[in-house]
């Protein structure tokens, strides 16, 4: 009986005492993150009609690597930038028509090496022969 008596007091008194809050991996340093940048070009030229000549809507870019992401810029921007996780990517990239079905071949990019605080930037030409 007077164990019990005994355990009870000492949690009263533990209850009673201010509370405190651990938090374990609080010094955990930000992600590193660089930025893709991928330009494009149907035969070498930058024209937004020729979009629309092809029937192309937008540009499929499929990345990945240590993190997966797929981004769809309209295809007249010719230009889209993305933030990634510092590391090795590997990317496809296909223009595609509004309904998302492929207008070109895909064109691979390999060896995509992001860089903490960096900016790498990347060039797809879609030449005729690539339309289907």
């Amino acid at each position: 009986m007077k164990k019990l008596a005994l355990s009870s007091l000492a949690l009263s008194a533990l209850l009673s005492l201010p509370g405190c809050l651990i938090v374990a991996d609080d010094d955990d340093p930000p992600p590193l993150v660089g930025t893709l940048t991928v330009e494009w070009t149907i035969d070498g030229r930058q024209d937004p009609l020729d979009c629309i000549d092809f029937g192309v809507d937008r540009l499929e870019l499929m990345i990945s690597g240590p993190e997966d992401v797929e981004i769809e810029p309209l295809c007249e921007d010719f230009v889209t930038s993305i933030d990634l996780y510092e590391g090795r990517y590997v990317a496809d990239a296909t223009l595609v028509d509004s309904f998302d079905r492929a207008a070109t071949l895909t064109e691979p990019i390999d060896a995509i090496d992001v860089i903490d605080g960096t900016e790498l930037e990347v060039t797809v030409d879609f030449p005729l022969g690539s339309f289907l």
